[in-house]
């Protein structure tokens, strides 16, 4: 019988709604990935903590530009294979 590994020691998988990244900007994108990397060695809740202030912060800055309607619920779900 043929093994599948699905994920390898270290891999993270990220899930998330469109309230903590809506797919529309690159940069945030990518800086939502620096913070996972950034934090790859941390427990999956601790990055999952992460995401969720930076997203938060995010809500902030349209609170500060009057963009309070662009601000959703957000949904993070980390899942980290050691």
């Amino acid at each position: 019988m043929a093994e599948i590994t699905l994920m390898s020691p270290g891999d993270i998988l990220f899930l998330y709604t469109d309230g903590v990244y809506d797919g529309s900007d690159e940069e945030e994108h990518r800086h939502l990935e620096s913070v996972v990397r950034d934090r790859q060695w941390q427990s999956a809740r601790d990055i999952c903590n992460a995401l969720l202030e930076h997203a938060a912060r995010d809500d902030d800055h349209l609170r500060q530009i009057g963009e309070e309607d662009r601000i959703d619920d957000k949904t993070v779900f980390i899942i980290k294979r050691t």
